[in-house]
C-alpha cells in the first residue's frame, strides 16, 4: 500500500498516484479513484447550500450564469462623455 497522507481541505485520507498527463494527482488509497472535496459551501451569489472545495466561492448555476433567482450584476459606473471641446485646441479629446 502506498503512502497516505490527509487532504488539506476535507481531512480525508488521500494518496497520490501519477495520472494520464504524468501528472500528481490525490485519489482514495484503496479504490484510486480521483479525490474530490465535498464539504457544504455556502454560495455566494443565491446563498444556497452546495458541496465542493474549499476554494469555490460559488455554485455551478451561478459559476455558469443559470440559476434562477439569481441576483442581478453589480451596475457599471457610468464613463464621463469625451471632451469634445474646442477643435483648434491642443488638448485631448480625452
Amino acid at each position: 500500500m502506498a503512502k497516505t497522507s490527509n487532504c488539506r481541505d476535507c481531512g480525508e485520507e488521500i494518496a497520490f498516484e501519477k495520472n494520464k498527463n504524468d501528472r500528481w494527482a490525490p485519489v482514495h488509497p484503496e479504490s484510486r479513484q480521483a479525490h474530490r472535496c465535498e464539504t457544504a459551501r455556502v454560495c455566494e451569489g443565491c446563498r444556497k447550500t452546495f458541496k465542493g472545495a474549499s476554494w469555490m466561492k460559488v455554485c455551478g448555476d451561478c459559476y455558469r450564469g443559470g440559476a434562477a433567482g439569481e441576483p442581478p450584476a453589480p451596475k457599471s459606473r457610468a464613463s464621463e462623455p469625451l471632451n469634445t471641446g474646442d477643435p483648434d485646441d491642443d488638448a485631448p479629446p480625452f
